[in-house]
């Protein structure tokens, strides 16, 4: 997830700031954020409105990217539903690949001062001592306990999430499903003209 944000509310100089966010949709990310967050934290969908708040303290946000892999292209209408723009890679192409070239590209074009980079991978430690040579800031954020060890002391800083649960869990909504009457849960609240419908049924003929 790439986010694109004016100079920080605590800055003197009026020279625009880009935040660029990678968040953990998949491969290192995925297991790094997502399944730290549902397994650890009881998270089951991520509330990207909060996340984006989280990270970008003292930061006004004016767009955000989030790539998505074809094969989760589900989530898709949920994600855009919080005001992303997402794009959707295809299949056999690196997400991480894609974020890291992009975010080196934006350093070196000079289009950013700080990067969120919401992982605790180390895979991600020669990427954030690059972009610190460029004379970027790079922040972390991370659940404390999947942040690896030695990514603290090369960033500039960590934005521990475990300290954000709450705020960046999505409130989930129960529904009676109207063909078996089995409960079910969504991360939004349907239409009063829309049918609740189990994802069970909605594969059943």
């Amino acid at each position: 997830m790439i986010c694109v944000s004016h100079h920080s509310r605590k800055a003197i100089n009026r020279k625009f700031t880009r935040n660029l966010i990678n968040l953990g949709l998949y491969r290192s990310d995925f297991d790094n954020i997502n399944i730290t967050a549902r397994n650890q934290h009881g998270i089951k969908y991520m509330n990207f409105n909060k996340l984006r708040e989280v990270l970008l303290t003292d930061l006004r946000c004016v767009g955000c990217i989030v790539y998505l892999p074809n094969k989760m292209s589900s989530l898709l209408p949920f994600i855009q539903k919080s005001g992303l723009e997402v794009k959707v890679v295809s299949p056999g192409k690196s997400i991480d690949g894609r974020l890291i070239f992009d975010l080196l590209t934006f350093a070196r074009q000079d289009g950013f001062d700080t990067a969120v980079i919401a992982s605790g991978d180390r895979d991600y430690i020669p990427v954030v001592q690059e972009v610190k040579r460029m004379k970027k800031k790079v922040l972390i954020a991370s659940f404390s306990s999947s942040l690896a060890h030695g990514m603290k002391s090369v960033s500039d800083g960590i934005i521990d999430l475990s300290a954000h649960v709450t705020e960046i869990s999505q409130q989930m909504h129960q529904y009676t499903c109207s063909k078996c009457g089995s409960k079910f849960d969504l991360p939004f609240k349907l239409f009063a003209s829309q049918t609740p419908i189990c994802r069970k049924c909605m594969k059943t003929p």
